[in-house]
């Protein structure tokens, strides 16, 4: 005895249209993200320091990874040994401390911070302009995606 179900096969491709639909709904999310973060990163980032010029600003740049699912925004760094981009982002010494103890400050976070310790005897004050950029455009991301997937398969 043989079943046939009528209409599977259009169900199937209506289902495959709705599955790229959401696919596309996430990436335009994340790349909207993406180009907030950088968008307001570089206008945050510090110009000089010290009275001394920076090109920080020219070297923040969004980079896609995954076909759009994935996104790395940040420094592309100059010298791996003076690394002020990172001391800029979160101070040395005692504002290092200070503003990694922050709530909004993620365990993650503080582990990327801690690749650029040194001693714990600097005294750059901190300006942070990449991370508070990113936690301001992300703190809503889920539902936006969320809300994105729901106007595309309808």
């Amino acid at each position: 005895m043989a079943v046939t179900v009528k209409g599977l096969d259009k169900a199937l491709i209506d289902l495959n249209k709705k599955s790229d639909a959401v696919v596309e709904a996430v990436k335009d999310a994340l790349a909207s993200a993406a180009t907030d973060i950088e968008i307001e990163a570089i206008r945050n980032a510090p110009s000089s320091w010290n009275g001394l010029p920076l090109n920080i600003k020219q070297r923040i740049d969004k980079v896609v990874e995954n076909n759009g699912l994935a996104w790395r925004v940040g420094v592309q760094s100059g010298d791996p040994v003076f690394e002020i981009e990172a001391w800029l982002e979160f101070g040395t010494g005692l504002s290092a401390r200070e503003i990694l103890s922050r709530a909004e400050y993620t365990q993650e976070v503080r582990e990327i911070a801690r690749r650029f310790y040194r001693n714990g005897q600097g005294r750059i004050v901190g300006r942070p302009y990449l991370m508070p950029s990113f936690f301001k455009n992300t703190a809503n991301l889920v539902q936006e995606i969320e809300n994105e997937i729901k106007k595309d398969i309808k």
